[in-house]
């Protein structure tokens, strides 16, 4: 029994042992399939991790690469204006030239699979585009985080920019009227052969008159045809005087219209004296005017004068009928001719002569003469008279047949910048009455002072050290011609006319400056001045005065010297006694008055710039800039120079397509 039970036991122990094999196994293949999937996990994390290495690898690679593509700007255009300028051909060739360096980081890294690698590169933004905005941001990028570290008062700017539209608007406006005031004068030389007229017509009725007296009956006849020959020339003078002032009035209309347009850069105190003096104009023009009524009035009296001297002939008729018939009775019979003559004299009695136009207007005409020579100067090429002596003006001629200027003609971009200058000048004029700024227009003030000094460090201009191929570059980004000379003229011309409404301003507002100018009208229409008339003269005297202080004016500054913002007692330079006598002759010595505070040619520019079309502005400097890199580069263009470049770049990765961009801008 023992034996059995032993038996028992072993097969019990041999059974249970057999169990443990098999539980020991199951484990394994468990802990083996945990294995696999960890296995599993960790290669899925590596490789996702090893794909996205890939991809910012990749962003790396291609960011390293644009950044040594963007390295290779123009190395003149940045010594020359410190300017970044990508040049290139097409995105291609960028393309091709980021090829190298993309490729060379895939070789580095054997570790992050990239296949069939395709790099583009997107249309670049060009210096031209964007109405050249980019250029401006570049400059204003260099002079804030580069040298200039000035502070500029927006506020002060703001009252310059102002000012200076102000003075150029008037400026157009006061010799619009200096014009129509020459034009007035004219017009007075058709009353005077009115009055011409009406004093022949005086003398015939006189003779008529003395003939009747002396019962001469083919003297009054004579007299009389005489008469009736003026009288009759009476509607044919008061026509030319209604066509001329047609003509006038359609002038004086497109002055308003003129004026109209720039009443939104014009003060309230500028355009009230701009107002009181066309009021002077209308009296000629407009059919309730003084002038044109006094004038219809010599055609309405004419015509009543004219039926009067027809039945005073008439009646002379009868009488000389009567008396060539007469036979007295008796010998004692007389005939009373007298008593005939007297019936016409009674007649002819009615005859209303006008005397109001018999004395010309224009009494001093010497003096005349002398204004109207130098107000014919105005807008003339005064370059030899404002140049130094001895100044040698230079002819160059820009080429332009490949200006990047011509952008303006094919985006039409000038019409946008000139809405956005309204609406700055609009903010301007609210702050000039307000003493509020705008902090949009302030930033904007700021940034256009920091251009503006660019301008001057960077482009020549008349009495600047030559550092260009042209001459006077500030000039040409002023008014764009390319002709150096025809700039130069230009620009002198237009400084004149913005020192002549600083200057007229000033003599409309001093007292006893304007009444010498009303002496000198009145001496010149006569002791006696026809109030119209007066008016005009005395404007038309003020404006040339005006005209000639501008251009000694501009004489100093183009000597060297300074001309101040505003003219006072003290700083005003020519008489007017000295004006009439010397004429032209007056600018041949230059006045030794010096002007405090004023600016120089060169800060008047700036004063120009501030007012400057911003999109032909930029558009300019890029001509020059141009043409300057040009003398190295024959080739060189602006247009093909970039701003901005984008790129893209795609390769496959070990699972999935790997894609990355990138942008770079200077």
């Amino acid at each position: 029994m023992r034996e059995r039970f032993a038996e028992k036991k072993e097969k019990r122990v041999g059974g249970r042992g057999g169990k443990s094999a098999a539980a020991e196994g199951g484990i394994t293949v468990f802990l083996s399939l945990i294995l696999t999937c960890i296995c599993a996990l960790m290669g899925g994390l590596f490789e996702s991790a090893r794909t996205a290495g890939g991809g910012w690898y990749m962003q790396m690679a291609l960011n390293s690469s644009l950044d040594s593509l963007m390295s290779l700007y123009h190395r003149d255009a940045f010594e020359r204006y410190r300017l970044f300028l990508l040049e290139f051909e097409d995105r291609e060739q960028l393309a091709e030239e980021m090829e190298p360096y993309c490729s060379a980081y895939l070789q580095a890294a054997p570790f992050y699979p990239l296949t069939d690698p395709v790099l583009e590169v997107k249309d670049p933004i060009r210096m031209t585009d964007g109405q050249g905005l980019y250029l401006e941001q570049e400059i204003l990028d260099y002079m804030k985080f580069g040298i200039w570290n000035q502070e500029t008062d927006p506020a002060v700017l703001s009252e310059l920019s102002v000012s200076m539209r102000e003075a150029k608007q008037f400026g157009e406006i006061a010799e619009a009227y200096q014009e129509n005031g020459r034009k007035v004068l004219k017009l007075e030389e058709s009353i005077d052969q009115i009055g011409d007229c009406l004093k022949r017509q005086k003398k015939a009725l006189e003779d008529a008159k003395r003939a009747l007296t002396h019962c001469n009956g083919s003297g009054f006849f004579a007299a009389a045809k005489r008469l009736k020959r003026e009288l009759e020339r009476i509607p044919s003078l008061t026509d030319i005087y209604e066509r001329e002032a047609k003509k006038l009035k359609e002038e004086l209309t497109a002055s308003e219209e003129m004026m109209e347009k720039r009443r939104k850069d014009l003060t309230e105190k500028t355009e009230a004296l701009a107002e009181q003096e066309m009021d002077a104009y209308r009296s000629y023009t407009d059919q309730e005017g003084e002038r044109y009524q006094e004038v219809m009035e010599i055609k309405r009296l004419a015509e009543e004068n004219g039926k009067i001297l027809d039945e005073a002939v008439l009646k002379a008729e009868e009488v000389q009928e009567y008396i060539d018939s007469w036979e007295p009775d008796d010998e004692d019979d007389e005939l009373d001719e007298e008593a005939l003559w007297e019936r016409v004299s009674a007649v002819l009695g009615r005859f209303r002569a006008d005397g109001r136009f018999e004395s010309s207007r224009v009494q001093d005409k010497k003096t005349m003469r002398v204004l109207e020579a130098i107000s014919r100067l105005a807008g003339r090429d005064l370059l030899a008279l404002c140049v130094p002596e001895g100044t040698k003006i230079s002819n160059a001629v820009l080429d332009g047949s490949d200006l990047p200027s011509r952008f303006l003609r094919e985006q039409k971009g000038s019409l946008q910048t000139d809405r956005e200058t309204g609406r700055k000048s609009e903010e301007e004029k609210s702050y000039a009455l307000s003493g509020t700024l705008p902090g949009n227009l302030a930033a904007a003030l700021a940034d256009m002072a920091l251009f503006n000094e660019y301008i001057s460090r960077y482009f020549t201009s008349f009495g600047s050290e030559k550092t260009g191929v042209l001459c006077y570059e500030q000039e040409y980004l002023l008014h764009g011609a390319l002709s150096e000379r025809e700039n130069l003229k230009v620009s002198v011309n237009l400084l004149i006319g913005v020192r002549e409404a600083i200057n007229l301003l000033y003599l409309l507002s001093d007292s006893e400056k304007r009444a010498e100018a009303e002496s000198l009208a009145l001496a010149i229409t006569g002791a006696v001045g026809i109030a119209p008339l007066v008016k005009v003269v005395t404007f038309f005297i003020l404006t040339v005065w005006a005209f000639a202080e501008s251009v000694e004016d501009v004489k100093g500054l183009l000597a060297g010297g300074t001309a101040a913002l505003l003219k006072t007692k003290e700083n005003w330079k020519l008489s007017l006694s000295g004006l009439v006598q010397s004429g032209e002759k007056v600018w041949e010595n230059t006045s030794d008055k010096e002007e405090k505070n004023g600016l120089d040619y060169n800060g008047w520019l700036r004063l120009f710039f501030l007012i400057q079309d911003r999109v032909q502005l930029r558009f300019r400097m890029m001509d020059i800039m141009q043409n300057e890199l040009r003398q190295k580069q024959p080739d060189f263009r602006m247009e093909q120079c970039a701003f901005r470049v984008e790129a893209e770049w795609t390769a496959e990765g070990a699972l999935i397509l790997v894609r990355r961009q990138a942008v770079r801008e200077y």
